[in-house]
């Protein structure tokens, strides 16, 4: 009903009509309010606020159910998992009388109360006196919140919120119906002369709003459990991950929160300094998705190569031994056999090593034996040397290329997920958190940018991160002061944002982990160098 149509039909009705048209078009206004909001907080305000204008309620609540889901212990196949227990949620209350603290509270699900009983029920009470509520009735009004407040609580008009399916999904309770609308009810004198009985057309019109309150509560209530479930999901595979991978455990999370740390501070940097730049709370949510997803490819690479932690593993470290200790017992020169065993287990540690124990190794590289089956072979293996003359790390640059191409793996996975419009970003920042601004990263070289704005945040602290963490077996964490330094020299020759790095540095976000697991500080307490 448009409002012209509805102002010409107002002049040729008595006014008790007019009153019950005007209602009506209330109606159809509030419903459109109620669909266009989707906080779950604000729409429950929302709609208490116009239940109570449009009886003249002066004050009300919504409750609304929710339930208690406790994992069975012990569980098998044939038990229900989750143990369920509904309650009544107080989410909202308003007064138009007296200020008082609000206060989300606990009901039973149950008949005690007034809203329990509606909500078991089905069936709407209106009550003319909450104060004469009959003993045989198996509900009851506790007079406890009118005794601290100072408050009487007289006529009461409570209605189901029932779902498309017809359950029932909460309650609204309306309270002390006022004559006229604005009128203060601030002492019990001025309830009892100006309260009066919620009638039928209140009813009516407050069981119409209650049902399409109940489908927005519904709608909302689903899309917030599908957040919920996503969270979820998100934060299962950030575990998955990395339990998959022992040797960098904790390291998406701790990224995730430095990450997000930088976007709350740049909300609150000037405005000029970045351009204005500025993160919405769901935008946040998308960085801290895309930063613990970063590293979801790494799911394909080999666990060999994911796992490892010297350049050889402890078997075939062994093996090298057995080898040497084999030929030694046929005749082989005892003391040089004797310090190349030295030599290869020292070495095998990733650490920088120096000239002598170069010349050695391809001393040893050059030495050959023989074998049980009579034929000569060399001491250590072309797969055995390409590991250890390793000098950098302990990945040779085939495991090399295989780690590097977990990045292509994440984009792979992540951009096949149909993610919500306001998530639809994640897999590109993920994806590009090995992308240097100047052009020198990986996969696609992208330069300036080109690199998503996200994507530069999870550059700087990914390298920083992997730097300070402590739980790396294949090699020692570095103080801050020293991973600063080479951040530093990253910024300086262009591959990191200086100005997102400056912020890193004068909020003091590098030490957001210290005291935690799996970071070191550094050993003075000496300022960071200016970027």
């Amino acid at each position: 009903m448009s409002g012209s149509t509805t102002s010409r039909l107002l002049q040729h009705v008595d006014t008790q009509s007019r009153a019950l048209v005007q209602r009506l078009q209330k109606l159809q206004e509030i419903g459109t309010l109620l669909s266009a909001e989707h906080d779950l907080a604000k729409l429950l305000g929302l709609i208490l606020r116009e239940s109570r204008m449009l009886t003249d309620a002066d004050a009300g609540a919504i409750f609304v159910r929710w339930d208690d889901v406790e994992i069975v212990a012990n569980a098998t196949g044939k038990d229900a998992i989750h143990k369920v227990t509904p309650y009544l949620a107080l989410k909202i209350a308003q007064n138009d009388s007296i200020q008082f603290p609000f206060k989300e509270m606990k009901l039973p699900f149950d008949r005690k109360t007034i809203s329990g009983h509606v909500a078991l029920s089905g069936e709407l009470l209106n009550l003319t006196d909450v104060y004469e509520i009959p003993p045989a009735a198996p509900y009851g009004y506790s007079k406890a919140f009118d005794q601290v407040s100072g408050y009487r609580c007289k006529s009461m008009l409570v209605i189901p919120m029932k779902n498309r399916s017809g359950e029932i999904i909460g309650v609204i309770q309306l309270i002390n119906k006022k004559k006229e609308a604005g009128l203060r009810l601030d002492s019990r004198e001025a309830v009892e002369r100006h309260v009066t009985v919620f009638d039928p057309f209140d009813e009516e019109f407050l069981s119409s709003l209650a049902s399409q309150a109940a489908i927005c509560v519904e709608k909302t209530r689903l899309y917030d459990d599908i957040e919920q479930m996503f969270e979820g999901l998100v934060s299962s595979f950030t575990l998955a991950l990395e339990r998959r991978n022992r040797t960098t455990f904790g390291h998406c999370t701790r990224v995730a929160r430095y990450a997000v740390a930088i976007a709350e501070a740049i909300n609150e940097a000037p405005p000029e300094v970045f351009g204005g730049r500025r993160f919405s709370p769901v935008e946040l949510k998308e960085l801290r998705y895309a930063a613990l997803l970063h590293d979801i490819g790494k799911i394909a690479v080999p666990e060999a190569v994911l796992d490892k932690q010297n350049k050889l593993l402890d078997s075939e470290i062994q093996t090298i031994l057995y080898r040497f200790h084999y030929w030694k017992a046929k005749g082989g020169p005892a003391e040089k056999l004797d310090a190349w065993a030295g030599l290869v287990q020292r070495i095998n540690i990733p650490r920088p090593y120096g000239a002598e124990d170069k010349k050695a190794l391809e001393e040893l590289r050059a030495a050959r034996f023989t074998d049980v089956d009579g034929a000569e072979k060399p001491l250590l293996s072309d797969r055995e040397h390409e590991n250890l003359v390793i000098e950098r790390g302990n990945l040779t640059a085939l495991e090399r290329k295989q780690i590097e191409q977990h990045i292509v793996d994440t984009w792979e996975i992540l951009k096949r997920i149909p993610w919500p419009a306001d998530f639809r970003r994640v897999a590109n920042l993920a994806a590009c958190h090995h992308e240097k601004i100047n052009g020198s990263g990986y996969p696609w070289k992208l330069k300036g940018d080109e690199v998503p704005f996200g994507g530069q945040i999870l550059a700087i602290v990914d390298i920083y991160e992997a730097l300070t963490a402590r739980d790396r077996p294949y090699k020692p964490a570095i103080p801050v002061d020293k991973a600063i330094a080479i951040c530093q020299d990253e910024v300086n020759r262009g591959a990191l944002n200086p100005k997102i790095w400056q912020l890193f540095l004068e909020k003091k976000i590098y030490n957001l982990f210290v005291g935690e697991t799996g970071f070191v500080h550094r050993p003075s307490p000496q300022a960071p160098p200016s970027a």
